[in-house]
């Protein structure tokens, strides 16, 4: 059920942040422009993934699904880039087919 494109609502300051989760692999971007890649694992709703930033550091995540399915939100269960850690905190995305 994450398979597929989600995006974020447009920031104050206007940014759509987006991914595209593929069967193992997924690809975020930031107003169609592409800024980072990885591989993942999903199973009973825990999302453990590397991407290409962060020094090659796990980050394991719990996926909260909400409306029907149609939203997501990701809840740090451990992640030792901080960086990333916050900004995945704040993200809440829709469904987009």
């Amino acid at each position: 059920k994450l398979k597929g494109r989600w995006e974020s609502k447009p920031s104050v300051k206007g940014n759509v942040t987006g991914v595209l989760f593929k069967d193992s692999t997924f690809e975020g971007y930031v107003n169609k422009k592409p800024f980072v890649s990885g591989r993942y694992s999903f199973e009973n709703n825990v999302f453990s993934f590397v991407d290409n930033g962060c020094e090659g550091k796990i980050g394991v995540y719990e996926v909260v699904f909400f409306s029907n399915d149609d939203s997501i939100r990701f809840v740090p269960i451990s992640d030792s880039c901080e960086g990333r850690k916050g900004g995945m905190s704040r993200l809440v995305m829709g469904r987009k087919n």
